[in-house]
């Protein structure tokens, strides 16, 4: 069961609103350029083209949500005050300035020479995100499996960026012997997997029960799933560097149960879940997770096979279909709660208030739903047959969706108002 949250340790909105509406734009900004990728195809999937369609929508959308999440999450899941909200300030402007850096050296060769300053930005921005969440932690008082996996997720973060600094260097600068592709294959594990999945898979521990009214689940899948990824992680980022080969698989197949138990869990949470009605918050998570698994088994017969454009189509399931549905569903649940906890809860019992359903357009949020699923799967589908017109047709369609997610954000920001 869910514990009750302390919300009286949450920052100020105005901190989570610029992370919330930031990650906004760069959905945005990807999905209007996501189309013009239609030549990348059948190419090589670590191509400076495709770093920068990945830095703007994995560091932009993905990670920023992510960010304000847990300036949010942390202190009222933990019951601990944020160390300082100034460092999250600070953070999101040296981060959005070196993220549009970066991206743009990676789309244009000759601004390569500007790749180093905006990597160097954004490393110091999340050095700082991480120093913030690492003195945060200094008063917690019960490490729960939610606060392992948040605080696990933070060193990783910590070491795949280092390595995403080192191989942007040498991107320009060229000073390495060794084959770079390694320390990229350590970095994006660490950034996906060891960032990415690890927080999602200790707040979703919270959030889900919470917004379904599960209780009286079995937490036991998760837990073990905490050494599985996090031993499985450090094993395959060393058999990565090192260059050895069984190592690098003992660390997949740790990784791999991993997350075939973080889907279990998720599977026993659903089914122990009291609202059992399907609205547009469950449509994406049931959707998400769905995603999830055909992600994962494309990515292992890619790995088995060695076939890489099976690997850009697990990579698109697994970024288009699994992370922009689990993370739009809850924006549709925490920005509105935000901004009634915000806006209108000083006012209860005094004046009659909303609900939380009401700051929300749900036939918008129903739709877009329908229409990013649509998308999704005609422009994964173009990827498997490397077909540019069904890809284009796709994620055309999912731009056009987006504006419907922007909508919304924009309902509930000014509601009230």
């Amino acid at each position: 069961m869910a514990k009750q949250l302390a919300t009286e340790m949450a920052p100020p909105f105005n901190l989570v609103a610029h992370y919330m509406i930031a990650g906004a734009f760069f959905y945005i900004v990807t999905s209007f350029v996501l189309p013009f990728y239609a030549d990348e195809l059948g190419g090589y999937f670590v191509s400076s083209t495709i770093a920068s369609l990945s830095h703007l929508y994995l560091l932009g959308f993905v990670m920023m949500i992510i960010f304000g999440a847990m300036y949010q999450l942390v202190p009222v899941i933990l019951e601990i005050p944020l160390f300082s909200k100034d460092f999250a300030y600070i953070q999101f402007y040296l981060y959005v300035a070196g993220l549009s850096v970066m991206a743009y050296a990676f789309a244009h060769e000759k601004m390569l020479f500007l790749l180093p300053y905006g990597s160097l930005l954004v490393y110091i921005s999340m050095l700082i995100f991480t120093i913030n969440i690492f003195l945060t932690y200094r008063n917690i008082e019960e490490w729960s499996i939610s606060a392992k996996y948040i605080f696990a997720s933070n060193i990783f973060l910590f070491i795949a960026v280092t390595f995403g600094l080192i191989a942007a260097l040498n991107l320009y600068y060229g000073f390495l012997e060794t084959d770079v592709l390694r320390i990229v294959s350590a970095h994006m594990a660490g950034v996906l997997i060891g960032y990415v999945m690890m927080t999602i898979m200790g707040v979703s521990l919270i959030l889900i029960p919470m917004f379904s009214l599960s209780h009286g689940f079995n937490e036991k899948p998760i837990e073990r799933g905490f050494y599985f990824i996090t031993v499985g992680l450090l094993l395959y980022m060393a058999g990565a560097l090192k260059e050895v080969f069984w190592i690098e698989a003992v660390g997949v197949a740790g990784m791999l149960i991993s997350l075939g138990l973080f889907a279990y869990q998720m599977w026993l949470i659903f089914t122990t879940r009291i609202r059992k009605q399907n609205d547009f918050w469950a449509k994406n998570m049931i959707a998400s997770f769905i995603f999830f698994i055909a992600s994962i088994v494309v990515f292992i017969l890619s790995y088995l096979f060695d076939w890489t454009s099976l690997g850009m189509f697990g990579g698109y399931l697994f970024f288009f279909g699994f992370l922009a549905t689990i993370i739009i569903g809850h924006i549709y649940k925490i920005l509105p709660f935000l901004v009634w906890y915000q806006r209108f809860s000083p006012l209860v019992g005094k004046q009659k208030v909303p609900m939380l359903n009401d700051m929300v357009v749900e036939k918008v949020a129903d739709w877009q739903f329908w229409i990013t699923l649509a998308g999704t799967v005609v422009s994964a589908v173009g990827i498997l047959f490397a077909s540019s017109a069904l890809f284009i047709a796709g994620t055309v369609v999912m731009a056009l969706s987006a504006f419907l997610v922007l909508y919304n954000i924009y309902f509930t920001l000014t509601y009230g108002k």
